[in-house]
């Protein structure tokens, strides 16, 4: 996963911008997930209340070469009133190669700084720390970490707006040690119904590793809230570089109890 939380953002004076719904459960935040984009939301889950968001199933085609994932989950849960507390798991993939299994898993920490119960603007910090608990072939096997910082805003004409800089230290490729990444992201919403919702977003990643190339991605799709603490999405991740994966279409469902 490292840089690739999938997320889109919700602004609670938006009424349902990006996550159009029918209404908010009595007491509860309106749902605000870190899918199905790139671009991680500011808003933390209810002290008490659990969240979960996931990854139904993805296909990824990078040249040759072909991943196929089905059901990563970020579970959740609101520790106090402005944090929580997240469990990444990767329950299956399967590469061309042959490698297939679990992958490795992300406890991450959201904390909100501002903005949870409403206004214009929010912002969190989100460090995460990946463990190593990959089958064979499908991880770093090492520790890898780092610091999201995810800021939202509301745009002109109904656009709600998040940005997001994330600093990560990775295993290097060739087992050498360890190397600094970046990632800068920005991603807008809007409603079509109300019920529906869609996004576009740009993405890039940096490696300070020596050799690699920079990433870039465009990435779009659309959300469905048939009920307020329900979301379902499905779009596509397209590549811009050489160095990115080609293409991966995604589906997802996220609920908020």
């Amino acid at each position: 996963m490292n840089f690739f939380p999938r997320q889109l953002y919700r602004l609670p004076l938006l009424a349902a911008v990006l996550f159009p719904s029918v209404g908010v459960a009595a007491g509860l935040r309106p749902l605000s997930t870190d899918r199905p984009d790139a671009t991680e939301s500011p808003y933390s889950v209810d002290a008490g209340h659990y969240q979960f968001e996931t990854e139904l199933g993805s296909w990824t085609r990078d040249g040759g070469e072909e991943e196929f994932s089905l059901m990563e989950i970020n579970a959740k849960i609101g520790l106090c009133d402005s944090t929580d507390l997240q469990v990444v798991i990767p329950s299956f993939t399967h590469l061309s190669g042959g490698a297939e299994g679990f992958g490795d898993m992300q406890v991450r920490v959201k904390h909100n700084l501002w903005g949870n119960d409403g206004g214009p603007t929010a912002l969190a910090l989100l460090p995460y720390l990946q463990i190593p608990t990959a089958n064979d072939g499908l991880g770093s096997d090492e520790f890898e970490g780092g610091l999201i910082v995810p800021f939202a805003f509301e745009g002109p004409a109904g656009w709600s707006i998040g940005v997001q800089g994330a600093v990560g230290l990775e295993a290097d490729s060739e087992d050498s040690g360890h190397h600094l990444s970046f990632l800068v992201s920005s991603a807008a919403g809007h409603d079509l119904t109300e019920t529906t919702g869609f996004f576009v977003e740009l993405v890039g990643i940096l490696s300070a590793e020596d050799g690699s190339d920079g990433e870039a991605y465009f990435n779009t799709g659309m959300t469905w809230a048939p009920e307020p603490m329900w979301q379902f999405d499905g779009g596509v991740r397209v590549g811009l570089t050489d160095a990115s994966a080609d293409v991966t279409p995604f589906l997802g469902v996220s609920t908020k109890f």
